[in-house]
């Protein structure tokens, strides 16, 4: 979608046409999806609108909107059993139409004053139990090319906790095996780390290293290389799936790699701040994040080594 583009107001009446075009030409400067979005939950509000005819005075129009009636629709919301991050996404978009309209004179005072949903927890991110590790690491066993080439990444994604565009960024030169070292380039935020891996994962990348020099594409500088050249974002996440379809574990998605490797970081006593550093959040509390799936059972475990009670 260009700037030029006006998309039409699902469900909005006549009436809202004018204003909303206005205010979809405001939002030239953000993502196609994130207009979407809001035009779409805006559209959303004007059919809930119209079906409980308020506000009163115009049903269905947004500029007669009161606090009232977004009251009365958060509690509809609520009655639904929406989801708390539904209810805040939605409340966002019609924050940014009454926002807009507020300062362009065209209501004099906002619905949304002192409206406020807050954001849901997120979930916490699921990782891999052991067995689970044990099968999708066996799926890899073999001495061809594919079966070395996929037990080294997964087992550098295991051990090391790399997002799959860092992993994919990493050269040849990147890699001291004898140290057990890679340099991550270009990390978040374009910030570079140096990453350590597990003896086991720096043979199986030595494995990797050996049958990679005899194949077609070797002259390349990338350390992920495949049939047609550099292994890609797309291409891991494919990759990963089959591996995981063959170990008869479902669907695994990078990320969650690197969601276990935080979680077994912790759970074998490793320190939030070291884990930090090596992860390259730039935040601690999204970084806690990856480590709430067993907190509680780590935090059972920890218990006896603990023992609280010890000296009575």
């Amino acid at each position: 979608m260009t700037d030029a583009a006006i998309l039409p107001l699902p469900s909005a009446s006549n009436a809202n046409a004018a204003i909303v075009e206005s205010w979809q030409l405001s939002l030239h400067g953000k993502a196609p999806r994130t207009v979407r979005h809001y035009l779409d939950e805006t559209g959303r509000f004007v059919a809930w609108l119209v079906t409980n005819g308020r506000p009163a005075s115009a049903p269905g129009d947004l500029l007669a909107v009161e606090r009232r009636d977004i009251e009365s629709w958060l509690t509809a919301q609520r009655a639904e059993c929406r989801a708390q991050a539904t209810m805040r996404n939605r409340w966002v978009a019609l924050r940014n139409f009454y926002g807009w309209a507020l300062a362009e004179g065209e209501i004099e005072r906002s619905p949304l004053e002192r409206v406020v949903v807050a954001k849901g927890n997120p979930p916490a991110p699921d990782v891999l139990t052991d067995g689970e590790l044990k099968a999708l690491l066996k799926s890899c066993e073999g001495i061809t090319f594919y079966a070395r080439r996929d037990l080294a990444l997964i087992r550098l994604m295991l051990a090391t906790g790399l997002r799959v565009s860092e992993c994919c960024d990493i050269a040849l030169a990147d890699l001291d095996l004898p140290n057990r070292i890679i340099a991550v380039r270009h990390g978040k935020g374009d910030k570079p780390r140096l990453v350590r891996f597990d003896a086991p994962t720096a043979a199986a990348l030595d494995r990797y290293k050996r049958i990679r020099a005899r194949h077609r594409c070797a002259a390349l500088p990338w350390l992920w290389i495949g049939h047609r050249g550099r292994v890609t974002r797309k291409g891991v996440p494919e990759m990963l799936n089959r591996r995981a379809q063959a170990a008869g574990i479902g669907h695994v998605h990078p990320h969650q790699l690197r969601h276990t490797w935080a979680d077994r970081w912790l759970r074998s006593g490793g320190n939030e701040g070291d884990l930090q550093r090596l992860g390259g959040w730039e935040s601690a509390d999204i970084m806690r994040r990856y480590g709430e799936a067993r907190a509680v059972d780590r935090a059972l475990s920890a218990y006896d080594t603990v023992n609280p009670m010890g000296t009575l």
